[in-house]
């Protein structure tokens, strides 16, 4: 992920500044900060030191490109990088040159921040940073991002905490001879990252850490590491030697970003952590998926995690729709795509579960509609746990998750309610909706293809309104979308679109038809 500074600690940065402490009751979201932010200090090349008149120090690193950095008298700070192989800038305590650090139950660490950011980076954290010593750890809690963390990068999840209105989940990655504070080491990372991110609000450090205390109390594990291997590690949070507010770019980074609020403390109180609440299991909406029929990826069974769902992490800003599952499924990733709404930002392996209940017993025919713009991967079906099919998709390489297509396989199903298991075996797959049909059924899925009446309905329901639809060939293979006006013919669009004969399906939201073009 990054390469990390190795240089020593500085000395004579002591705790017990009579400096005013954070509070939970201010909201450094509204209000302006209380005292002035008084003079600018440029930080010259990477360089640590102390903050005069406050118990901070601050920090600027940097690994290729150019950079700069400021910090002012109340603890907020800015800084700008360009072409920057990894950067980063903070402010916050550290502790001393002797590196012995400070056991943290005898602090209660909170920050309150606000900031804004502009830029792009493969790669990037923001939020709190640190290290421990004995077993020595780098630690994150990560607020905000550049790139939505993967857990390829973080690990796999061992927990989640709720507090300061939000969930984090809980990671652990092993660092496989990688630069650390000791030179080149072998050292594990923890990471607590936000479901939704934000830039600004309160900072329950301490949360974060008791949290991991009770996770990770000196087990072994077996982790992923920064070699593509495996891995035993030793789980333990040590003594910390730092805990600063970060911001961290990189992979060709460039960028800004600016505190204008600041204020940090070791004495603060508790915020509420919040036990994770039993969900009770049920269809989407109370309402169990029909097959034959299509079934949105995006309604999958309300419960709990790991229960009906194994998430990722929450889409960043605008690529994600926080809003249509809600702050209980905020590691769900669901965007804007396909035939509506879709699975999005998925990892390797993430699954979904739905209660179906199946009208008949049959051979069905199965599509996924699936987007990768990394390749070509597949979507795993199982039903009551038992493999179900494989679905295969092409994908492509050109980055484009606009664009789906329909990976299709059979199987035989029995009548009757079961689970369906939706995984998607391959990284970076958006999926869109999954359909069951039953070859020579009338009405057998919610598009009315095979019912001669709704077919008829829908075609005129379409005549009468501007809309775009996608256009597969018969094997199933996406050609591109076609926009036709109200009241001009499909056939017409398509043929002009395309310009060859031959049969098309032609698709808006769920219905589907065929077209003949000569």
């Amino acid at each position: 992920m990054k390469n990390v500074w190795s240089f020593g600690f500085k000395a004579g940065l002591v705790l017990a500044f009579g400096l005013a402490t954070s509070s939970y009751a201010v909201d450094a979201c509204k209000d302006e900060m209380t005292k002035a932010r008084g003079s600018e200090h440029r930080v010259n090349g990477n360089q640590t030191g102390a903050i005069s008149g406050t118990p901070w120090g601050f920090e600027q690193w940097s690994q290729g490109g150019s950079n700069n950095m400021s910090y002012f008298d109340n603890g907020t700070f800015k800084a700008d990088w360009s072409n920057n192989q990894d950067f980063l800038a903070r402010v916050g305590y550290r502790y001393g040159d002797n590196g012995s650090g400070v056991d943290h139950k005898t602090k209660y660490y909170t920050v309150d921040y606000k900031y804004t950011k502009t830029g792009t980076a493969q790669y990037g954290y923001i939020g709190i940073y640190g290290w421990t010593v004995n077993p020595q750890i780098e630690y994150y809690i990560v607020d905000d991002w550049y790139s939505k963390p993967s857990e390829a990068y973080i690990g796999p999840k061992f927990g989640e905490i709720t507090v300061d209105g939000a969930k984090y989940t809980i990671h652990a990655f092993l660092r496989d001879q990688e630069p650390s504070k000791t030179g080149t080491s072998t050292f594990v990372q923890f990471f607590s990252v936000r479901a939704t991110p934000r830039q600004c609000g309160h900072i329950d450090i301490s949360a974060h850490f008791n949290k991991w205390d009770e996770l990770f109390h000196g087990q072994t594990a077996n982790l992923p590491t920064s070699k593509n291997g495996k891995k035993d590690a030793t789980l333990k949070f040590g003594k910390v030697t730092e805990v600063m507010l970060m911001t961290e770019a990189g992979g060709n980074a460039t960028g800004s970003v600016d505190y204008s609020y600041f204020d940090m403390t070791d004495s603060g109180t508790p915020s509420e952590v919040i036990p994770p609440k039993d969900i009770e299991r049920k269809p989407y909406k109370g309402t169990a998926a029909k097959i034959p029929g299509t079934i949105e990826a995006e309604n999958f069974d309300e419960g709990n995690e790991g229960v009906t769902y194994n998430g990722a992490q929450g889409a960043s800003g605008d690529d994600g729709d926080h809003e249509y599952r809600g702050e209980d499924y905020a590691s769900v990733d669901i965007v804007n795509g396909g035939t509506g709404k879709a699975i999005g930002y998925s990892v390797a392996d993430e699954w979904l579960e739905y209660t179906v209940e199946v009208a008949k017993d049959g051979e069905y025919e199965i599509e996924a509609n699936v987007s990768n713009g990394s390749g070509s991967g597949t979507v795993e079906l199982s039903l009551d746990g038992k493999a179900l099919v494989s679905l295969p998709y092409e994908g492509n390489t050109a980055e484009d998750w606009n664009t789906y297509e329909l990976a299709k396989g059979k199987a035989t199903l029995s009548a009757g309610k079961h689970t369906l298991r939706v995984t998607i075996a391959t990284a970076n797959t958006n999926v869109d909706y999954v359909k069951f049909t039953l070859p020579g059924g009338v009405g057998e899925d919610s598009t009315g293809v095979g019912d001669s009446t709704n077919v008829l309905k829908n075609v005129l329901r379409l005549n009468n309104i501007d809309r775009t639809c996608q256009v597969f060939d018969m094997q199933g293979k996406f050609l591109g979308k076609v926009d036709i006006s109200a009241g001009k013919s499909v056939r017409d669009a398509v043929k002009a679109r395309f310009q060859g004969a031959g049969v098309y399906l032609v698709k808006q939201g769920n219905f589907m038809q065929r077209i003949a073009v000569k």
